[in-house]
């Protein structure tokens, strides 16, 4: 359902890179995973035409190689260096040193669009230093700059991709070891129970002043929601006449996602450095206002002393899906760890193993078949707008200058 529109030439790409970072960590390498998807050769064909390829022929491709092969291996290199823009990383990887000894794992914690920066120039300078990334998405441009490039490798071991959940398995840039997303939080000991019900309830007087947001030009994914609306511009103007009655009336903007932007502003809209933030700001005392923060900042209640509850169901859409993608590093230094690392972070094949216990919170959905939810809603159940990285890529831009215009 929820399926990233893809690049025909990731699928050439993806089998070259693949080629390049197995010669580069010698020929005795032999796993089929390296750097491929590794999906079952009996997977069903995806019906998207720019889907990732899938695994080399079984009878060509080398064997996959067992966790026990993959530790020792690990222990030889004796290290790991991970790059993360999640905290959770290094949750999972003190289990991951308890699990297997004589293994270190260095986590950096660096935003996504920092990290493209800077493992872009590690790289040009032959300096390959990090093994796994943990990214997030920042407006397309992970997969158009890092993914086509060959710089970031999506790796799914083989005996763990049936259990996962398309579009992650065949047709995503990678796998996404936790999916969430921006939406609209209310202070509970306010309101008994969601006050809007549509984006354009926020642009009526009774929420003048009263609508508090991350700021999206310093957080890629909250620019990705607004971006995405302008994108679906037909779907807001569908949204507008469904609440105001009549069909929208633009005031010198482009389309309806543009104008929802504009009249947010003309409202009122504060803006603030980060979630927390936002979240801080409704949800201490009993206050009227909403927030627009993460989905998964919901699990921090009792840590934050916040009343706040999440909406799941905004018309025309609740969101867009932010994903955070497992990748190994081009010419990734300490391999066999970096596989191992990921295996323990998804869970291990039947999905119970500790590492996947930071990534499975409410708030956050684990895109894996037989990993049971803890929200009260199914990630197929809410209702979110398909995430486009081409559409992003290229209208981004143009969404953060009228962005910058209307402070």
């Amino acid at each position: 359902m929820f399926i990233s529109k893809k690049k025909t030439a990731l699928v050439l790409l993806t089998a070259a890179s693949a080629m390049t970072i197995m010669s580069a960590c010698g020929q005795d390498n032999k796993s089929s995973n390296t750097l491929s998807n590794a999906v079952p050769s009996d997977a069903p064909a995806s019906t998207n035409a720019n889907a990732t390829a899938p695994s080399a022929d079984p009878s060509t491709a080398p064997a996959a190689e067992s966790v026990d092969e993959l530790y020792a291996k690990a222990k030889e290199e004796g290290k790991l260096i991970v790059y993360s823009t999640s905290g959770r990383a290094n949750d999972a990887a003190e289990t991951f040193m308890k699990q297997y000894p004589g293994i270190k794992v260095e986590v950096s914690k660096v935003k996504s669009d920092e990290m493209m920066d800077k493992v872009t120039k590690e790289q040009d300078a032959g300096q390959f230093n990090p093994d796994v990334i943990l990214t997030k998405e920042v407006s397309g441009a992970v997969e158009e700059e890092m993914v086509m490039t060959g710089r970031y490798i999506k790796y799914l071991p083989e005996d763990i991709a049936p259990m996962v959940d398309e579009p992650y398995r065949t047709q995503a840039e990678a796998y996404a070891n936790y999916v969430e997303f921006r939406t609209l939080f209310y202070n509970k000991s306010t309101y008994d129970k969601a006050p809007v019900t549509n984006w354009w309830d926020l642009t009526t007087p009774e929420f003048k002043g009263k609508v508090y947001t991350a700021d999206p030009l310093s957080s890629p994914a909250f620019m990705d929601l607004f971006t995405t609306m302008v994108i679906n511009s037909d779907d807001m103007a569908a949204a507008y006449k469904e609440k105001f009655g009549k069909d929208i009336v633009l005031n010198g903007t482009d389309n309806a996602g543009y104008e929802f932007i504009k009249e947010l502003f003309d409202n009122g809209l504060i803006v603030l450095k980060g979630s927390d933030d936002v979240l801080d700001a409704i949800g201490k005392a009993s206050s009227d206002a909403l927030g627009l923060a993460v989905s998964g900042d919901v699990s921090k209640n009792e840590e934050k002393g916040w009343t706040i509850a999440p909406i799941y169901d905004i018309k025309p859409k609740t969101s867009v899906p932010d994903s955070g993608y497992f990748f190994i590093a081009n010419k990734a230094p300490h391999e066999a760890a970096a596989k191992l690392f990921i295996r323990w972070m998804m869970g291990e094949k039947d999905g119970t193993g500790e590492g996947l216990a930071p990534f499975n919170e409410v708030g956050s959905w684990v895109p894996r078949s037989d990993v049971k939810t803890k929200n009260d809603i199914s990630f197929e159940e809410l209702n979110l707008w398909l995430f486009d990285g081409d559409a992003l890529y290229k209208t981004a831009p143009k969404v953060r200058d009228f962005w910058i215009k209307q402070k």
